[in-house]
């Protein structure tokens, strides 16, 4: 699962939570903060917002723990292409110059 399937995890019947959380994945996307803040920021976010059905929040910390064990985890293990692809920061490598895609791999641990 990457970053992108993890926010579409949360159906839409939870439109509004699903909203808000894009929003705060596509604020990390574009600031500074290493990978390695995502998951203090997922959990964060989790523990503030409130899930009007009780299983799918259940299941949306199953898919975070899941996430984080196969990306954050193993971050160190991966190419450039595979953090590109689990974060789903493709697209903003692809349409940025040097200097932003020296930070995102600052941002990815890839320096």
């Amino acid at each position: 699962m990457n970053l992108d399937e993890l926010i579409n995890s949360i159906p839409n019947t939870e439109l509004k939570l699903k909203k808000s959380f894009n929003n705060t994945i596509s604020d990390w996307k574009s600031n500074t903060e290493s990978v390695s803040n995502l998951e203090r920021l997922i959990g964060k976010w989790h523990g503030n917002v409130w899930f009007e059905n009780t299983e799918v929040s259940n299941q949306f910390y199953e898919n975070f723990c899941a996430f984080t064990d196969e990306n954050i985890k193993n971050i160190d293990g991966m190419t450039m292409n595979e953090r590109l692809f689990q974060f789903s920061l493709f697209e903003l490598w692809d349409l940025n110059d040097m200097e932003i895609q020296k930070n995102i791999r600052k941002k990815l641990n890839a320096e």
